[in-house]
């Protein structure tokens, strides 16, 4: 059952419940008020019968006539009967007397309330001049009973009608409510793997559903990104490992069609170790990314203003139009700051991918590499002047194969920075990227933890 239905009908049962409630503490509430009434009138006839049979020969006409009319109004047709003193009726109809065990309690309590038979009594000790009585006076059951009947059939009427309307209008209520889970579920049901970019619109319903979109939404930007992560792995994967494997496979094929001599065994055997070692390379880059690699291999201290030279030089083969300004703002006293314990193929691998990516970003402008020391620490800042990262993509840097929209037109396969940024954070070396679109980045390396001091 959905849960559109399963709320209507749970809303239906609940106030079918409590209308039911209600009808019968309606009923209930109604047949106590009604009783009480009655008996209350019951006890004005009872006193009004009283003086008219016992109190005409201490009244005056007048008041006497007075008497009369609400003797002859409201009880002349009333069942009503005095007792005297010795339990005989002496007024009014002798039709079911009242049981001894009734008349001795009202002349002990003074006066009663009950029911008998067919009647509800009340009944009443009068001392008077003449003597003692018992006035009683009576009202028929059916003439409640009557009243009771309708109200029963009002309630039960107005409760079918009252159950069937509930019933419609909260399947309407519960149409309109669900209006907008049913127009995401729509919107859900057209996102597929090659659309995930769209985003679900956002109803300004300041409740749970609002939540829940937004939250759905930023679950899809996540499965997008990881999706585009994948689709660069692959691509990355698949290319890296090609080249190689592509050059040993043609090796052996070309070898073995012929007998070949030691020498040739050699050469072979020498191209093989290099493009295993050119494999073994690009599995080390992976386990970096994968942080399988928890060992730190360090060997001893390593300049840094040599590493960036020999990485200088490797760019600039590979791109030859890079224009690099390096600047060593160290003072010779504080020589010994360029030393950092640290591995240096990691550092090597690190900043040979920050440069790189600020060359290429660059797009053949300047990039300037500086050395200096900040606050006791030895500092390195790579800035270049290029497409820059959007603001909201800043947090996605340090994720491997993950490319900003802006960088599509730019080669590469988003592997690089994420590399550089896993190998600081895994040598403890705290970094800052600050980035503007069209104007450039700049990244901060400190090295405060990791500089030697002779």
């Amino acid at each position: 059952m959905k849960i559109q239905r399963r709320l209507s009908l749970y809303s239906s049962i609940v106030f079918g419940i409590i209308f039911a409630v209600i009808s019968v503490l309606t009923y209930t509430l109604f047949y106590r008020y009604t009783e009480r009434l009655v008996y209350t009138n019951l006890e004005k006839t009872a006193y009004i019968t009283a003086w008219f049979y016992l109190e005409e020969d201490e009244l005056n006409n007048e008041e006497f006539a007075k008497i009369r009319e609400q003797f002859n109004e409201k009880v002349n047709n009333s069942f009503y009967q005095l007792y005297d003193e010795h339990d005989s009726i002496c007024y009014g109809s002798s039709y079911i007397p009242i049981s001894q065990t009734h008349l001795e309690k009202i002349r002990t309590n003074g006066s009663l309330a009950f029911s008998d038979d067919n009647f509800l009594c009340y009944g009443i000790f009068y001392e008077d001049n003449q003597g003692n009585f018992v006035v009683v006076s009576r009202e028929k059951k059916e003439t409640i009973s009557g009243q009771l009947h309708i109200l029963m059939w009002i309630l039960a009427i107005a409760y079918l009608i009252g159950t069937f309307d509930i019933v419609f209008l909260n399947k309407l209520v519960a149409r309109i409510a669900y209006r907008p889970f049913r127009k995401v579920i729509s919107e859900v049901n057209n996102i597929s793997t090659h659309n995930l970019d769209v985003q679900i619109e956002l109803p300004q319903t300041q409740d749970e559903l609002q939540d829940l979109i937004t939250t759905f939404n930023t679950l899809l930007v996540r499965i997008s990104e990881t999706l585009k992560i994948q689709k660069n792995f692959a691509s990355y994967v698949s290319h890296e490992f090609r080249t190689p494997l592509t050059s040993m496979l043609g090796n052996l094929e070309v070898f073995s069609m012929k007998d070949r001599s030691p020498k040739e065994y050699k050469q072979l055997s020498s191209k093989l170790i290099q493009q295993i070692s050119q494999l073994e390379e690009i599995l080390d880059t992976l386990i970096i990314i994968s942080d399988l690699r928890n060992r730190l291999d360090i060997t001893s201290f390593v300049r840094i203003d040599e590493i960036i030279w020999e990485i200088i030089t490797k760019v600039s083969n590979r791109y030859p139009t890079a224009d690099i300004q390096v600047h060593i703002d160290i003072q010779p006293e504080d020589e010994e700051m360029l030393l950092i314990a640290k591995d240096r193929t990691q550092m090597l691998l690190a900043l040979f991918n920050l440069i790189e990516n600020a060359v290429k970003f660059s797009q053949e402008k300047t990039v300037d590499v500086r050395i200096f020391k900040q606050n006791e620490s030895l500092c390195l800042s790579i800035t270049d002047k290029g497409i820059g990262i959007p603001p909201e993509k800043l947090a996605n840097i340090s994720k491997p194969f993950y490319r900003a929209e802006n960088a599509n037109q730019i080669l590469g396969n988003g592997i690089g920075l994420s590399i550089a940024l896993r190998i600081l954070e895994k040598n403890g070396i705290k970094y800052q990227v600050e980035s503007q679109v069209n104007v450039g980045t700049t990244i901060q390396l400190d090295f405060l933890h990791h500089v030697r001091r002779l």
